[in-house]
């Protein structure tokens, strides 16, 4: 369990702190890559095998909508714009029902109102982290409360790194942050700034994430 303290926003990051900036790249080529190769596949795919191609289409359309989603949810969790925009509820949840389609996961957005693009990035950057700790898939149910978003998961079982979790808190980031993992940093700088403190507890089947 954890939670984080306001901090003054706009302090330089300390020495030898990760390079969230760089880690976000990252980030963002290697998980558009894989939809993107799928297209590519199903087009080689439908050049090489005679008759109508309807399967070979079927692969194409749903990598593609794979990847156009996943790049919708990439600009509410990780894009500039407006901050007092405001993103209607039925924009997130059918994002949500494309990107996970094809997925084990299954995300319940059960907030019905249109809410600011900062607070929809929290809410987005807290589902970026709990793909961490579920790689072999989950039921994830959204809720929002009249002062922060709660998420609670429901899996088979849990891959937990403490030192991420901790880092959404008080704790520093891993100095050996992978990009895949860059969702946490940059979380627990916008919790900060927002003062908006970050509560996580988690078993082997549950977790729990208030922001």
């Amino acid at each position: 369990m954890s939670k984080s303290d306001s901090e003054p926003a706009n302090l330089p990051p300390p020495e030898g702190a990760p390079d969230l900036l760089a880690l976000l790249g990252s980030r963002l080529c290697h998980d558009l890559v894989n939809p993107i190769g799928a297209v590519s596949n199903g087009l080689e795919l439908l050049e090489m095998t005679p008759g109508d191609g309807k399967e070979e289409m079927a692969l194409i359309r749903g990598s593609l909508d794979a990847a156009m989603a996943r790049i919708r949810f990439f600009r509410l969790a990780f894009g500039a714009g407006a901050e007092d925009a405001e993103i209607p509820a039925r924009e997130v949840r059918a994002t949500l029902e494309a990107m996970y389609a094809q997925t084990r996961t299954r995300i319940l957005w059960t907030d019905a109102e249109a809410r600011p693009r900062s607070e929809v990035r929290l809410a987005c950057l807290a589902l970026c982290c709990i793909e961490v700790a579920t790689p072999w898939g989950a039921t994830v149910e959204v809720l929002r409360n009249e002062a922060a978003w709660v998420l609670h998961v429901d899996a088979e079982r849990l891959r937990i790194d403490q030192l991420l979790w901790q880092s959404l808190g008080r704790g520093p980031l891993p100095p050996d942050l992978k990009g895949a993992e860059v969702q946490f940093g940059i979380l627990a700088q916008l919790s900060r700034r927002l003062r908006r403190p970050v509560s996580v507890s988690a078993d082997e089947r549950h977790l729990s994430l208030i922001v």
